[in-house]
């Protein structure tokens, strides 16, 4: 059965960028994502997240990059509804140690039916309202 995976932001860097240590771990674990007919879902927040650094250096081939790298495995894109902005409220509120930028993608992932959210984030293993796959434990 098909599976919604969603992907945080750091492991989109450090595919995007071809990033050490954790570039072989991500390859394969999308890979394999692939291979069991899963769809990758990613939001907004990630464009707004992966964006910074390249525009800060004028890196525009990275962003072009990056949008191509999700065209091409043909992500959804989740955006912030209101039912995503109280579920990272709600998410904040029992995990007093998440960020915002860090609930909001959650919640997202929660909103739009995600089977799991693939992350390097390690205060995100704490949230059990969504299957979190820390990529370091690969």
């Amino acid at each position: 059965m098909a599976k919604k995976i969603f992907i945080d932001t750091n492991p989109l860097i450090y595919l995007v960028g071809e990033q050490e240590p954790y570039y072989e771990k991500v390859l394969n674990f999308m890979a394999a994502c692939i291979n069991d007919d899963s769809y990758f879902y990613t939001s907004t927040i990630t464009d707004a997240e992966f964006f910074v650094k390249p525009i800060g250096e004028n890196n525009f081939e990275q962003v072009d990059a990056y949008k191509a790298q999700l065209k091409k495995l043909g992500f959804y894109k989740c955006v912030v509804t209101e039912q995503v902005a109280e579920k990272s409220a709600e998410l904040r509120a029992k995990y007093k140690d998440i960020k915002l930028a860090d609930a909001l993608q959650l919640a997202a992932a929660i909103e739009y039916g995600c089977d799991a959210f693939f992350t390097n984030d390690k205060q995100l293993k704490q949230v059990s309202e969504i299957n979190v796959v820390y990529l370091a434990d690969l």
